[in-house]
């Protein structure tokens, strides 16, 4: 079922699945007045039909549907349509099929039933922007004259694959103790002081950590490992500290000042969100030499301003670039994209970019090296808390 005003300019094509007719027809008057083409389904088959026929830029599915659930439904057109965005549309946030997709890379972000139409189509709105801004033509000219891009890490999909699958703890054990800088990283921040396991047990610092952390471990170790850095413009060693820190840093202030626990999803929004930097300065290295050295010379200058006088894009872009395509989690695409801009108003998690904000900014001043941050004073107020309060929580 297509629901098409005419004389509207298309903008992109959503399908919605949904086995309530009621559902469909609340969303099918939600959109009558939007630019937006809008295709409906009853059921995952009804879905696989249409995104055979009909040119799809977002799915967004319910997660409980008889037959083929959300799940199944969301994993086939990962794999046969894998540039569609994905998005889960649920009653139930804290549903194991719902994290369980989330946490395998099914889909981007889940909405929740019943909604508030005007937040809803913002939202819509919002996602559609991030990818405007992430696969702009400088962007991509940037992306195509990379020496090398990273791919995700055959070790972090073999993980995936066995969480997908709810294998036992030795084989995901077994799995890690493959690559030994990976298994060390794992080690070192489980018995850290922030962590405080106090094992030499891979299994057990697995179990410490839990496999959403170890998930983010292996994958941002891997890609730290397969970059070569030149180690008199960057020491590979002081970002992935910083990386680190302001992990750690986020989920701190999730705890101490947020009042809940950091999701489970969105763990490597930390360790991954100066990734961007990384592939910069790895592919371009003569040009970041003179982006340094414009933070050296002027004082108070933004990275991401001196990295586009000098390359026409910021490590911002193209982290979120190399994250999206990699199709982790919205939220963590943007804390990569907008960690130096964290009140934009194309956010949609603006309390996860804030956080990582003001993680990157202390972290950066922890290792003396604050240049490289501004903090946006502004981002205390969002998050309802005082600079003073998180000063105190780092100092305990």
């Amino acid at each position: 079922m297509e629901l098409f005003m005419e004389g509207c300019r298309v903008k992109n094509t959503i399908l919605f699945v949904d086995d309530e007719h009621q559902i469909l027809k609340a969303i099918n008057r939600m959109f009558i007045d939007t630019e937006y083409r809008i295709f409906l389904a009853e059921s995952g088959e009804e879905a696989l039909k249409v995104l055979k026929q009909e040119e799809i830029d977002m799915i967004i599915s319910d997660i409980r549907m008889p037959n083929m659930d959300g799940y199944q439904l969301l994993k086939k057109v990962k794999e046969k349509h894998p540039l569609v965005l994905r998005i889960i549309l649920s009653g139930y946030a804290q549903e194991n099929l719902v994290l369980k997709a989330l946490q395998n890379n099914l889909a981007k972000l889940y909405l929740l039933k019943p909604w508030d139409n005007r937040k809803f189509i913002e939202v819509i709105n919002q996602i559609f922007e991030v990818e405007a801004i992430i696969k702009n033509d400088t962007v991509l000219a940037v992306i195509n004259n990379l020496d090398e891009i990273p791919t995700i890490p055959a070790l972090y999909n073999r993980l995936c694959s066995l969480i997908d699958k709810d294998a036992d703890i030795k084989a995901i054990t077994g799995v890690i103790e493959e690559d030994p800088a990976v298994t060390s990283k794992i080690l070192h921040i489980a018995n850290s002081a922030f962590y405080g396991a106090k094992t030499g047990s891979i299994q057990q610092a697995i179990l410490y950590l839990g496999l959403a952390n170890i998930k983010s471990i292996v994958l941002s170790t891997s890609v730290f490992n397969s970059l070569k850095l030149n180690s008199l413009l960057f020491d590979k060693s002081l970002l992935w500290n910083h990386s680190c820190i302001c992990n750690k840093m986020v989920s701190l202030f999730y705890k101490e000042l947020l009042g809940n626990n950091l999701p489970d999803t969105y763990m490597s929004a930390g360790l991954l969100h100066d990734i961007g930097k990384i592939v910069l300065i790895n592919n371009f290295t003569d040009k970041y030499r003179n982006v340094l050295e414009i933070m050296n010379d002027h004082r108070g200058t933004y990275i991401t301003e001196a990295e586009k006088k000098i390359m026409g894009i910021s490590h911002q872009e193209i982290g979120g670039y190399l994250l999206n395509w990699w199709e982790l989690p919205l939220p963590i695409v943007e804390a990569a994209l907008f960690h130096h801009n964290p009140l934009e108003e194309g956010i949609v998690n603006k309390e996860l970019v804030c956080a990582v904000h003001i993680a990157e900014y202390y972290s950066w001043k922890q290792l003396g090296k604050d240049k490289f941050s501004v903090l946006n004073e502004d981002s205390f107020e969002f998050l309802g808390v005082s600079e003073e309060q998180c000063r105190n929580v780092l100092s305990r």
